[in-house]
């Protein structure tokens, strides 16, 4: 049987069922198979949905955990080595105020390796993500797709917004400093920022001449030179001379 019934008044964190009795619905989360309340309220049971939710005082719906798929965004709290800490704000389009913290393993960054999660975002960067378990506490984000990733980075040296550059390259215009990130395919178009690919670090021409006379400096092409008209080598012509003597 349930540890509670419908009309008790509990609080964050009290214990309500197992996973078999009733389902975690709204103002409640599961966690190793037991289902606790999220947010303080009334107890609400319904038999034929085998559910079990939290209500306000006037009867109202608490807001409900995060579900599988739901797109979230949030400030990045606090960022470590394997996993950053996510200050949701919004939640499938909406605001979303109740305090709750998401959380990001560095294996749901990307596909490719990564070796920290301060190359891919940094705190106070916002970031847009994907909730992949239902109902519980934390909220486990992704940010695995072209949409997903940071939305908007400011500069760890000033604190100027970042711009985008080529892929997951960003510039600050203050500073001048470069840093990466990974971002999503709408990188700074809700905050009025702008990529700048003109700005993108531009690798070393190959100048095909230029290598040539340095190594015409440095004494190379030496069996060359009689193609270019040069004086043939002295040492060969006096080792030619001894032979014909011979």
């Amino acid at each position: 049987m349930a540890d509670v019934k419908s009309g008790d008044i509990v609080v964050p964190g009290e214990q309500l069922c197992v996973i078999e009795e009733l389902s975690p619905s709204y103002g409640t989360y599961e966690k190793d198979g037991i289902v606790y309340a999220a947010a303080p309220g009334t107890v609400s049971m319904d038999l034929k949905e085998r559910s079990i939710k939290v209500l306000d005082q006037e009867g109202k719906m608490k807001i409900a955990l995060p579900v599988s798929d739901d797109i979230l965004i949030g400030e990045v709290g606090n960022a470590y080595e394997q996993r950053a800490e996510i200050r949701i704000v919004r939640r499938n389009g909406e605001d979303f105020h109740s305090g709750l913290v998401g959380e990001i393993h560095i294996s749901n960054v990307t596909r490719r390796f990564v070796k920290s999660m301060h190359d891919v975002m940094r705190g106070t960067d916002i970031v847009r993500a994907k909730a992949i378990n239902t109902h519980k506490i934390p909220t486990v984000l992704s940010v695995v797709g072209p949409e997903l990733g940071v939305i908007m980075a400011k500069c760890s040296r000033c604190g100027n917004p970042l711009t985008l550059t080529t892929n997951n390259n960003m510039f600050c215009l203050r500073c001048e400093n470069r840093e990466t990130r990974e971002v999503a395919n709408d990188y700074g178009q809700l905050f009025g920022l702008e990529a700048r690919p003109d700005l993108a670090p531009r690798r070393r021409s190959y100048d095909r001449d230029r290598y040539d006379r340095r190594d015409d400096r440095r004494g190379g092409g030496r069996y060359d030179n009689r193609s270019r008209g040069g004086r043939p080598d002295r040492g060969r012509d006096r080792h030619s001379d001894r032979r014909r003597r011979n």
